[in-house]
């Protein structure tokens, strides 16, 4: 059996489109162990929700997860029949969606929809999948539970259609649950405390959390272990105190110098320069050198490899690693 809970290897998700072949996911590399959070940050685009749908299988077409492996307790999830993937589903990984609204089926209550997942997956009663869902509904710290779930999606605030979304996903007691972007449009103090129930309950439940995020506030927050991506690619990996401490990619320190500091005194925030590659038509080499004032010729020739500099910390940049000396423009 695997040390790691859910552990995945090289894994490559691609979609065939009219304009070219886009490389969405392209040999990622991480693992998350049980009560433990990993965060994988990056700007829009760079294949972190992707990530985390191919993680459930849940890729359409013209997607297709090409290779690689995502061992579960072990167990290659790729080898599962469709119906042995339903049942990890839901019953032991589960999944927040970005959107609570368009998540939430709008013409059944909110408990009809928490006791679907336990009536299906437990093989509860009706009656007593209701009261497991009222339960629930407690447990995210919901109040009048007993009247909200005989109520509709539409009837909620933001920030409590985000609460039954994780009592939803949590209904079944997962092992694992992965969350695509869980504060999105809220406010910061619903986020804030949405986050604070997330590690409440990772510490009640001893839950692995896959957190999915491009918030270095909520990294910093949530995360034990971070993965920063990049054009489909795993550029920096590490323990987060180390990451923020002691960042070695250029996109990972750019990411966190473009963060508002109240210790600084600065007129404008610092940013990226450049935009993220067409996923069409990726430049050769690095896919940040564009971007990079350290890229030197070999950034421009050739892939960089995740290597260690610390026992615990990897990088993928040629400069980073001590390859090669940079020639800062």
């Amino acid at each position: 059996m695997s040390k790691h809970l859910l552990e995945v290897k090289d894994l490559r998700t691609y979609f065939y489109t009219d304009k070219g072949v886009v490389k969405a996911v392209d040999g990622v590399n991480f693992h998350v162990d049980e009560g433990k959070t990993l965060c994988i940050v990056g700007e829009s685009g760079c294949g972190k929700s992707i990530t985390s749908m191919s993680v459930m299988r849940l890729i359409q077409e013209p997607g297709k997860i090409e290779s690689g492996q995502i061992l579960y307790q072990g167990n290659d999830l790729l080898d599962l029949s469709d119906e042995e993937m339903r049942n990890i589903r839901g019953n032991e990984i589960s999944m927040i969606f970005q959107e609570p609204m368009t998540s939430l089926n709008p013409v059944f209550t909110i408990g009809y929809q928490i006791m679907e997942t336990l009536m299906l997956h437990q093989k509860l009663s009706k009656k007593d999948a209701k009261k497991k869902a009222i339960e629930m509904l407690q447990l995210v710290q919901i109040p009048r539970a007993e009247k909200i779930v005989d109520e509709y999606p539409h009837q909620l605030s933001g920030g409590m259609r985000q609460r039954v979304m994780i009592a939803m996903a949590l209904a079944c007691m997962p092992k694992v649950l992965i969350a695509d972007e869980p504060t999105t449009a809220l406010d910061v103090t619903i986020q804030a405390q949405i986050l604070n129930l997330m590690n409440d309950l990772k510490q009640r439940l001893n839950t692995a959390i896959m957190l999915i995020t491009h918030d270095l506030g909520v990294v910093a927050e949530m995360a034990d272990y971070v993965v920063v991506m990049y054009a489909g690619k795993v550029v920096e990996e590490g323990p987060v105190k180390e990451l923020f401490a002691n960042p070695k990619h250029p996109y990972t320190i750019g990411l966190l110098n473009s963060k508002p500091n109240l210790k600084e005194d600065k007129d404008r925030l610092d940013s990226i320069p450049g935009m993220v590659p067409n996923p069409t038509d990726l430049p050769k080499g690095c896919y940040f050198w564009p971007r990079c004032k350290y890229a030197t010729d070999l950034c421009k020739q050739r892939q960089p490899e995740l290597k260690k500099v610390d026992s615990n910390h990897q990088v993928s940049c040629f400069v980073a690693s001590g390859e090669v000396e940079s020639s800062a423009k």
